[in-house]
């Protein structure tokens, strides 16, 4: 078989990854769970075979010299795919994302209108955090489909690799992929202020220099959309603050109070009905109580605001999973995994709210 061919099948079977090595089965990942495909395992020869389709001379050097990366490939009928080829043991190993042709409509993805509100800020920082797969990049791709359909500005979006294309409507838009339109996030980063964008999406915050220039940018006037490999949002308010020595953080934490737009944490769980996956979130704006708690670095005090601010769209991701258990989307046992404190789920679903917990909580459409 070809790798289009492996790559077709995955769509037939509605996975969202496959998984290929040397003389082992296929593997996909459906609705969240790995499955053992039926298809004959590649052989290590065509799985060497398909670094030629894959790598242009530039990208298979890079390859050579640190055997990680990852490549955006296009077939013909199917769509685009995120491409990540690796070494194991000695062995070549591929995992390839598929990303859902056209815009992406954000209507479409089950979240808070809130979310979508966000994306209508002309500065400051929008940041959606959450472990790999939850849909932090499709959700991303949504908002800029929002701005480039509603307003006339420069789009720029850096990423490694480009997964989602956007066709321009009333927007400019240039996408940049890191290894080959730039050397690095930061580098662009650098330069992106000369190109006089209005919005700017960075795919993704690994170090100090893009996050600190990130942070630049959103105080100059422009929109920065990102994401951070992280689970909730306090971690993510750490995670940003570590990236900075000692003495510089203090003025970092007046920098992200100023700034902040909203921080959404997700998850992704199945449908009680087995019909797909559904968004659980943890929503964080930038009222001017959390700029104050963020300035003061009191951070603790975060949770307790994110469960009393249902009236600005805020809410944890306990509350979350309460409504679309409460909702019948969910099934209990699938939501209880992924909650922060299992205790006061258990409460919640069983209608006993406490302190914070009792204030605001208004049922079943609170969240939707």
């Amino acid at each position: 078989m070809t790798l289009d061919q492996y790559l077709a099948h995955m769509i037939e079977r509605g996975a969202s990854d496959l998984f290929l090595r040397p003389d082992d089965p296929p593997r996909l990942r459906v609705n969240g769970t790995l499955v053992v495909s039926e298809l004959d395992a590649p052989s290590r020869d065509q799985m060497q075979g398909w670094l030629h389709e894959l790598l242009t001379p530039v990208a298979a050097k890079r390859f050579g010299e640190s055997p990680d990366i990852d490549v955006a490939y296009h077939v013909k009928g199917e769509g685009r795919f995120r491409i990540n080829l690796f070494m194991h043991q000695g062995q070549l190993g591929l995992v390839a994302r598929h990303i859902p042709p056209g815009a992406v409509d954000f209507a479409s993805l089950g979240l808070p209108d809130v979310i979508l509100n966000m994306s209508d800020a002309r500065r400051g920082l929008v940041l959606v955090v959450g472990p790999t797969g939850c849909g932090k990049s499709t959700t991303l791709a949504s908002l800029v489909h929002h701005i480039n359909a509603t307003r006339r500005e420069h789009i720029v979006t850096i990423e490694d690799p480009i997964e989602f294309v956007h066709e321009e409507r009333e927007s400019l838009i240039h996408q940049r992929q890191v290894g080959y339109d730039t050397t690095s996030f930061a580098n662009a980063l650098r330069h992106v202020v000369r190109q006089s964008p209005d919005t700017i999406l960075i795919g993704e915050m690994r170090d100090s220099d893009t996050m600190e220039t990130a942070l630049n940018a959103s105080l100059t006037g422009h929109l920065i959309l990102s994401t951070l490999h992280t689970t909730s949002v306090v971690q993510s308010i750490d995670r940003i603050l570590n990236y900075f020595s000692p003495e510089a953080r203090l003025q970092v934490q007046h920098d992200l109070a100023d700034t902040l737009v909203g921080l959404v944490s997700m998850r992704l769980l199945p449908k009680k009905d087995g019909s797909g996956r559904v968004p659980a979130v943890e929503i964080l704006r930038g009222t001017p109580t959390v700029r104050r708690i963020i300035t003061e670095g009191k951070f603790a005090e975060l949770y307790n605001v994110m469960k009393t601010g249902r009236d600005f769209g805020m809410c944890t991701l306990n509350q979350s999973l309460v409504q679309l258990c409460k909702r019948n989307l969910v099934d209990i046992k699938d939501a209880l995994p992924h909650s922060p404190n299992p205790d006061e789920f258990r409460l919640n679903m069983e209608g006993m709210f406490t302190g914070v917990d009792s204030i605001g909580f208004q049922g079943e459409d609170s969240y939707r």
